[in-house]
């Protein structure tokens, strides 16, 4: 009887062990699907963060300049994932800007995605040249596709609460995996939120231009602020 139980309690053991295997291959397998596995990015967003590039947690980048005036941009990230865009709507010259607030938004199909600035100041220039060219500010987001350059009030602080170099790189990461999570949590609330491929996979870029109403309050609130 004691040999009996002792058996069916290493069977027990193995049986957890090949679920738990199992579960974590099909986890493995859908973020494959997703292009995220393994520290790896969707192509629209493997690129290399410049040096120098710091970066809010509204997937806004800052860039200090000789004179100490920041240019300010989209990431690659929410690049990728807004796809295409009918214009960007940029504050006027002289407006002031408060970090983490929102400074600039996309007009996309009728709806309008804020973004907001990584530091504090006033506007001193804005690049209509994005409007002229979206493919290209989309192709060279930390090049051509800043959207405006501000007077920093108070630079050193502001740059503290922003990330650079390797932890920026590392966190951008994870924020792929996060949305890869998020789009998995809110399909079934989300009908129709994506192209579903074969495998039921979705495919993460130009998403938010499937997205209305809740859901997409929600992945505003979770990664462009």
């Amino acid at each position: 009887m004691v040999l009996i139980l002792f058996a069916l309690t290493i069977l027990g053991c193995i049986a957890v062990e090949v679920y738990f295997r199992r579960k974590e291959k099909q986890e493995l397998a859908e973020l494959l699907r997703l292009g995220v596995a393994n520290g790896g990015l969707p192509p629209w967003a493997a690129k290399e963060l410049p040096a120098g590039l710091f970066v809010h947690s509204g997937h806004t980048w800052a860039k200090v300049g000789p004179t100490g005036d920041v240019q300010v941009g989209l990431d690659r990230f929410a690049q990728g994932i807004l796809g295409n865009v009918d214009r960007f709507e940029l504050p006027a010259k002289g407006t002031e800007i408060r970090q983490g607030e929102p400074a600039f938004a996309a007009v996309q199909s009728g709806k309008r995605i804020e973004f907001v600035s990584p530091v504090d100041g006033v506007i001193r220039e804005v690049n209509d040249r994005i409007n002229v060219d979206l493919n290209e500010a989309k192709r060279e987001p930390y090049e051509k596709g800043w959207a405006f350059e501000i007077k920093p009030y108070d630079l050193a602080g502001n740059l503290k609460k922003l990330r650079i170099g390797r932890e920026a790189s590392g966190w951008l990461e994870k924020e792929v995996r996060n949305f890869a999570e998020f789009l998995n949590l809110h399909r079934a609330v989300a009908q129709g939120v994506g192209v579903t491929m074969p495998d039921g996979g979705v495919h993460t870029e130009g998403i938010l231009e499937t997205m209305n109403g809740e859901v997409l309050q929600l992945a505003i609130r979770k990664f462009l602020r």
